[in-house]
C-alpha cells in the first residue's frame, strides 16, 4: 500500500518547498539537479564536509545557500524539508537536527548500521510527528509497481513462498567498505541486500518474519571484516517462506555494472516470475566500458561488455538524468507539494528492514536459526 500522508502533512498541500540537501556524493547530487528542475521547490541549500563538492553543486544547481555545516543549513528559516545523503554511517546527526526543526525527511538507507541508532531515529521520527520516508528506488520502477498491483488485486491468490536472489558488481562493496567505519556492519545484506528484501517484503504486503537461519561466506572481504555472501530461509507469521541469497563480489568485469535480481513469487493459484538481471540490452565493445555508477566515472577494470539499464537508479541520457531515481524523488515533490500518497518506504519499514538484516547476520555469525524479532540487546550480545 502506499505511505500514507497524515494531516500534517495535507495542510502543507501547495506550500513552496524549502530544501536542504546534506550530503554532495552521486545520489545527492543527482537528487539536487531534479530539485532544481521541480517547480515546486522554491529554495534549495547544499550541505556536504567537502567543501569542494558543496560548492561545485552549489554552482551547478544555483543553489540559494551552500556550507559544510549541517546544523546550519537545518536551522536556517528557508527550510521545511530535508534529503539526507550522506554516507551510511553519517545519518544520524543530521537527521536529528533536522526532526528539531520538524522537517520533512527522505533518508537514503539505511537509518543507520547499528540497531540503537537506528531505533533511536525511528522513534524519534514518531515522536516527532514528521513524515519521513527512506530512498529504496527499486519501488519505483515499473515491472515492480505492476507486481504489486497483480498481487494486490490477488491475481495469483494467497503468496505461499517467495524466492530471491540478487548479485552485485564487487564495486559496490569496495565503494561501501573505503568509506565505512564500521565494516562488521557494512555486510552485503545490510548496505544492498536491504534493497531486495524491501522489495520482498513490500510484495508480502503485511505477512511478518518470525524466525530466520543464515549462513555467510568471506573468502574475499572477510580480511576487511565484512562478508561476500549470506543466504537466509525466512519462516513468515502465515506458514509461508521467504528464501533470500545475496551477494556482492561478482568480479569488476562483470557486464552487470551495478545490480542484477530475480524474483520467483508462488501463489495459491498463480505464479510472478521476476527476471531482473538485465541481459534484455547487452552492449559489446572493443572500447572499455565505464560502470556508470558517477556521472563521466571510467572503471579501472576493462570492461567491454555491458548489460545496460542495470544500474538500479538510472542514468545520464541526452544531458539529463533518467530512471528510477528521477521517479523516485520527483513523488516525492510530489508528497511534500501536492499531498499525494506514494509508494515510498516509511521509515518504519526501514527500521523493520534493517532489524532483519542484521537478524540474518546474526544468524550466520551464530550459525543458527534466531526466533523473531529480537529484542534490541541480542543483536550486542
Amino acid at each position: 500500500m502506499p505511505a500514507t500522508l497524515g494531516k500534517h502533512d495535507m495542510a502543507n498541500q501547495g506550500q513552496e518547498i524549502g530544501l536542504a540537501v546534506i550530503g554532495c556524493g552521486p545520489i545527492g547530487r543527482i537528487r539536487s539537479e531534479l530539485a532544481r528542475d521541480y517547480p515546486g521547490v522554491g529554495w534549495l541549500g547544499i550541505c556536504d564536509i567537502r567543501e569542494d563538492l558543496a560548492t561545485d553543486l552549489g554552482q551547478d544547481t544555483g543553489a540559494n545557500f551552500v556550507t559544510t555545516d549541517a546544523a546550519e543549513l537545518l536551522a536556517r528559516p528557508e527550510v521545511n524539508a530535508a534529503i539526507i545523503a550522506t554516507q551510511e554511517t553519517a545519518h544520524v546527526v543530521p537527521v536529528m537536527h533536522a526532526l528539531e526543526h520538524g522537517h520533512r525527511l527522505f533518508i537514503e538507507k539505511p537509518l543507520a548500521v547499528d540497531v540503537r541508532d537506528s531505533e533511536k531515529i525511528a522513534q524519534a521520527i514518531e515522536a516527532a510527528g514528521v513524515d519521513a520516508v527512506m530512498g529504496y528506488t527499486q519501488r519505483f520502477r515499473r515491472r515492480f509497481l505492476t507486481v504489486k498491483e497483480r498481487l494486490t488485486t490477488g491475481q495469483i491468490g494467497n503468496v505461499t513462498s517467495v524466492s530471491a536472489r540478487a548479485m552485485l558488481n564487487r564495486k559496490i562493496a569496495e565503494m561501501c567498505l573505503a568509506r565505512a567505519n564500521q565494516h562488521d556492519t557494512t555486510t552485503p545484506v545490510v548496505i544492498s541486500g536491504t534493497h531486495v528484501l524491501d522489495m520482498c517484503l513490500w510484495l508480502l504486503d503485511g505477512k511478518k518474519p518470525v524466525a530466520v537461519y543464515a549462513h555467510s561466506t568471506d573468502h574475499i572481504f572477510g580480511s576487511a571484516g565484512s562478508k561476500d555472501a549470506t543466504f537466509a530461509i525466512i519462516e513468515l507469521d502465515d506458514g509461508g517462506m521467504l528464501s533470500l541469497n545475496h551477494s556482492w563480489v561478482a568480479p569488476l568485469v562483470w557486464p552487470g555494472a551495478v545490480y542484477g535480481m530475480q524474483i520467483g513469487i508462488i501463489g495459491e493459484q498463480g505464479v510472478i516470475d521476476i527476471e531482473d538481471m538485465h541481459r534484455d540490452v547487452v552492449l559489446a565493445s572493443e572500447l572499455p566500458q565505464g560502470a556508470g555508477y558517477k556521472k563521466g566515472e571510467a572503471d579501472e577494470a576493462p570492461r567491454h561488455v555491458d548489460f545496460m539499464g542495470s544500474i538500479p537508479f538510472g542514468e545520464y541520457a541526452v544531458g539529463q538524468f533518467w530512471g528510477p531515481v528521477r521517479e523516485e524523488t520527483n513523488a516525492w515533490f510530489q508528497r511534500l507539494y501536492m499531498g499525494q500518497d506514494t509508494p515510498h518506504t516509511t521509515a518504519r519499514e526501514g527500521h523493520q528492514n534493517l532489524l532483519l538484516c542484521m537478524a540474518i547476520d546474526l544468524s550466520a555469525k551464530r550459525g543458527e536459526k534466531l526466533a523473531l524479532p529480537l529484542e534490541t540487546d541480542d543483536f550486542y550480545r
